[in-house]
């Protein structure tokens, strides 16, 4: 049986079902990794974990790699093993594959050619979250100094909302629940550039899904805050939709966002966190605000992360996913590992566990507000008999130790429920983003 790994995104989740249910595996054993490229701890995590699967697979196994670090712009990168040194002497072991099975087989030509990918419908039975990761946009115009997703990645593309339309229907057929719309910049969905933020047509395709089809729980992944219009923002009164908003951010401070090559300014990004908070549902469930934050990038001043932090604690962020900047210097380049001021280590470790300490604040401030409230949640795991773990339409992290469960609920996964939530700080957080679930 080939067993498989995520690391990190949404994006490899989606993909990561599509290749468990290719032919190409059907019969193979070993390993399948999702690779990820965000920040030089993920990639030393996978690399780790690679390698000491390699040392105990029968010698007949082989590990199969898919994700950003296979990529150089959106296809296998054939000076892979180069660059992945550390790899090298297990090339004979590793089968790279690229991130979308439908690339399978296709010579690096042709791909080049295919300007925008048809997405073939995944089938229900390679169904391996209890929630549909989808992706609807691939790739980025935006060439932030930070990332290196558009050098894996390539330029951006959108899928046609037919296809999206029916991927959605035929989910709903085999009884889910809730989709997860994703994408490397989901918000340029439907522009011909991800820099062209005005010409998104991503509101008008939320609005089609909310018309053909009957999907109860929407949840919109990660936003660039350039792309939240009044009309976007508005997106999150829709009761199907989940009142959960995940920002892009990075930073608060307008120097630093400069640097970084971001298309919205600190007034601009008040401007859109405090309409977020005025919004009104008429299920009077409150929007919960998470975020994307990097400490320590190149010329940070104690002001800059400061003008960060007040932004975490002025808006009641509660979840940060927050790291301190990668310069990713031992592989493939990014422009800010080259500019001045660079941030020694220590002082980026000093400040991601001060955000990291503020953003718990902020969730305990979040979870005790709820405490008696009804939450409306979706189960993910059970034993049927009295454990579980679900999530709230606002992704309040629920279980047994915070949840009042009526003795005699049959507790089954997909399953929408009503619940009393009881906050309880011994309840531990578990980010469903984190890398590595299974």
């Amino acid at each position: 049986m080939l067993e498989y790994k995520v690391f990190w995104c949404k994006t490899n989740k989606y993909f990561t079902e599509k290749w468990m249910d290719h032919p190409f595996l059907e019969w193979k054993k070993g390993v399948f990794i999702a690779s990820c490229v965000v920040t030089d701890r993920a990639k030393a995590k996978w690399v780790k974990f690679a390698k000491k699967k390699l040392a105990m697979l029968p010698e007949e196994d082989f590990l199969f790699l898919s994700g950003c670090w296979n990529l150089k712009n959106g296809m296998i990168d054939p000076q892979f093993f180069e660059t992945y040194h550390e790899l090298a002497p297990y090339k004979e072991r590793i089968v790279l594959l690229p991130e979308d099975p439908e690339d399978y087989g296709k010579d690096r030509s042709t791909l080049i050619k295919e300007k925008i990918r048809n997405f073939q419908i995944l089938s229900s039975k390679a169904q391996i979250f209890t929630r549909k990761y989808m992706v609807i946009q691939m790739g980025c115009d935006n060439f932030c100094t930070f990332c290196l997703t558009v050098q894996a990645r390539g330029r951006h593309k959108s899928r046609p909302k037919e296809e999206i339309i029916e991927e959605i229907n035929e989910f709903i057929r085999n009884g889910g629940k809730e989709v997860v719309l994703t994408g490397t910049n989901l918000g340029a969905w439907g522009a011909l550039s991800s820099n062209d933020f005005k010409d998104s047509k991503f509101v008008e395709l939320i609005h089609s899904i909310l018309k053909e089809t009957n999907i109860e729980r929407i949840r919109i992944s990660s936003l660039g805050v350039e792309f939240l219009s009044d009309t976007c923002i508005a997106l999150f009164s829709e009761t199907r939709i989940n009142a959960y908003v995940h920002l892009s951010i990075q930073s608060g401070s307008d120097p630093i966002l400069k640097r970084m090559n971001r298309h919205y300014d600190a007034h601009f990004l008040r401007e859109v966190l405090k309409k977020l908070k005025k919004i009104e549902r008429p299920d009077w469930v409150e929007l919960n605000i998470w975020a994307d934050l990097i400490v320590g990038f190149p010329g940070e001043t104690d002001e800059d992360f400061e003008a960060t932090k007040e932004l975490v604690s002025d808006y009641g962020i509660t979840q940060l996913h927050a790291f301190p900047f990668s310069a990713h210097d031992s592989h493939y380049s990014i422009p800010a590992w080259k500019f001045e001021d660079q941030i020694p280590e220590h002082i980026k470790m000093e400040r991601l566990r001060s955000l990291l300490a503020l953003g718990k604040t902020e969730l305990e401030k979040f979870c005790t507000s709820h405490h008696g409230k009804t939450v409306r949640v979706l189960i993910e795991k059970t034993d049927g008999v009295s454990t579980f773990q679900w999530w709230s339409e606002n992704y309040l992290f629920c279980n047994e130790l915070n949840c009042q469960i009526p003795h005699e609920t049959i507790l089954k996964r997909w399953t929408v429920i009503e619940w009393i939530y009881h906050y309880n700080s011994s309840v531990t957080f578990e980010n469903p983003e984190q890398e590595g679930e299974k």
